[in-house]
């Protein structure tokens, strides 16, 4: 993990932020540019030196990730000081922050680069120096396009498509940097990512992260944090632990509702072990979809040999309708749902999507055999009217075809239970049974399912996974969590280890 942008070498004594960078580099953290914000600031070069010196102290300590020093507003050169800041030899140097300066345009204001600006942008360029262009307003970005002759770089931004802010990147921008083999730190900035910031939590990160994924396939985005920079982070985002493998996330499809289906791709496309995961099929049983959330993100290293491809929620839709969000659906679709749950408004068990229909019995798989099979919309068990009729699992489909998994899994819960679909997957089932304590059943009464289809169409092991002993209340909540943990990671580390 990279990080192009972090505010702790300012805010931190000595004393506290080595203990931090050594449990970054334990997080997984291989590279961070550490800020010293100087608009604040009366002596900047001062405190510059003094942080350079503690940066300079851990270089070659192999405990500590690799640190570059970054300025952020370059406010106080003069041509008197500007070859004492170069001797100082940061990584690199922002020539503004939100407003105009003696050097440019802030995001926030409407000026353009100076005389002084250009001769500083050159002499800091000489001494190798990379400008960072993450404060700089459109026309000073542009203005600097023109005169640069290095690879461009924003170090903490969002997305001008997905929301609009003065501080982030238009597709225009974007595609600049890009095509000048630069770099883009996506912030942790609450305003930067949605209008709601008091209700900003991972699935607004989610909205940068697909939107970059989707119409920059081609390129790679990185994290610009903005730790200890930022009042408000989004909820549930604390530390880099809780952000492994989330710029690996990619939208394979929508839902009925247009929902966005997110699925994490890991390790080597091109691995000849391809392990597909999905959770959060039936609505119900969302809290699969944070077990697998959670396994992933404690689970930052792939093999060589292995690619994943993770689901983490198969019906958006449904899960929304099941976590008690009735209310932000039409009137019409309202009277609808409430019909088919045979008058109730408590969704608590609701298994569907949002049409009524059962996901997990819609494939073409022995579809409408099983015996509890329904030919109307239900709350759980209808089949719909053909098979694959759901854009969910068209998705899914979508996704095999291409994917070409070697092995499934699907979450579900609970039972303690591993059912199987194929003969020829009994001794594999019965093993992984022993290693948690479940019961391996061969799937005989429920068809359908998306493990039956990968079993019976495609050929390949695969196994569905109830979660969770049949004490624990149905649905399992998120209190339930840890309950649940230790099973699902010695499944899934199995097939992470091929043992």
């Amino acid at each position: 993990m990279i990080d192009l942008h972090n505010d702790a070498l300012l805010v931190l004594p000595k004393n506290k932020l080595l203990p931090y960078l050594r449990k970054a580099k334990n997080m997984g953290v291989s590279e961070i540019w550490l800020s010293v914000w100087t608009t604040e600031l009366k002596n900047p070069l001062t405190i510059i030196a003094k942080k350079k010196a503690i940066l300079d102290e851990i270089a070659n300590d192999p405990r500590y990730p690799l640190c570059r020093l970054h300025i952020e507003d370059a406010w106080f050169l003069t041509p008197e000081n500007i070859d004492k800041l170069i001797a100082l030899n940061p990584h690199s140097v922002g020539l503004t922050w939100n407003q105009n300066n003696k050097l440019a345009g802030g995001a926030h204001d409407n000026g353009k680069i100076t005389p002084w600006g250009y001769q500083v942008i050159r002499r800091l360029e000489t001494a190798n120096i990379q400008i960072d262009t993450a404060h700089l307003n459109r026309r000073s970005f542009w203005q600097f396009t023109r005169v640069t002759t290095r690879s461009l770089v924003c170090t903490h931004t969002a997305l001008a498509s997905v929301h609009r802010h003065p501080r982030n990147l238009s597709n225009r921008q974007i595609r600049a940097i890009i095509k000048s083999n630069g770099l883009i730190g996506l912030a942790l900035v609450p305003k930067f990512l949605t209008k709601n910031t008091i209700s900003c939590d991972i699935h607004d990160l989610f909205k940068h992260i697909s939107y970059f994924n989707y119409h920059f396939s081609n390129a790679k985005l990185y994290w610009g944090t903005d730790f200890y920079g930022t009042e408000q982070l989004p909820k549930n985002i604390n530390q880099y632990a809780d952000l492994n493998n989330l710029l690996n996330l990619r939208v394979i499809g929508k839902s009925v509702l247009r929902k966005p289906i997110f699925a994490y791709q890991l390790g080597k496309p091109t691995a000849p072990r391809r392990l597909l995961i999905t959770a959060g099929m039936h609505a119900r049983e969302w809290i699969g979809s944070l077990a697998l959330q959670k396994w992933i993100q404690n689970r930052p290293r792939i093999p060589n040999d292995l690619c994943i491809t993770a689901v983490i929620c198969s019906n958006p839709d449904g899960v929304n309708l099941a976590t008690g969000n009735l209310k932000t659906l039409s009137k019409k679709r309202q009277k609808f749902l409430i019909r088919t749950n045979h008058g109730s408004r408590d969704f608590n068990l609701w298994k569907a999507n949002i049409r009524g229909v059962d996901l997990n019995v819609n494939f073409d798989a022995g579809w409408g055999q099983g015996r509890s099979n329904l030919t109307i919309m239900a709350p759980a068990n209808y089949i719909g009217p053909e098979p694959h009729s759901e854009p969910e699992n068209r998705t899914l489909l979508h996704l095999i075809h291409q994917f070409h998994p070697t092995v499934s899994i699907a979450i579900h819960t609970k039972g303690n239970l591993i059912y199987y679909s194929r003969l020829a997957d009994k001794l594999q089932a019965e093993h992984l049974a022993r290693l948690t304590n479940f019961q391996a059943e061969l799937s005989t009464g429920s068809y359908g399912g998306l493990t039956d289809y990968l079993a019976m169409r495609c050929n390949i092991p695969a196994f569905t996974i109830e979660l969770g002993d049949d004490n624990l209340p149905h649905p399992i909540g998120q209190e339930h969590l840890p309950d649940i943990m230790p099973s699902l990671n010695i499944i899934l580390d199995y097939f992470l280890t091929g043992e």
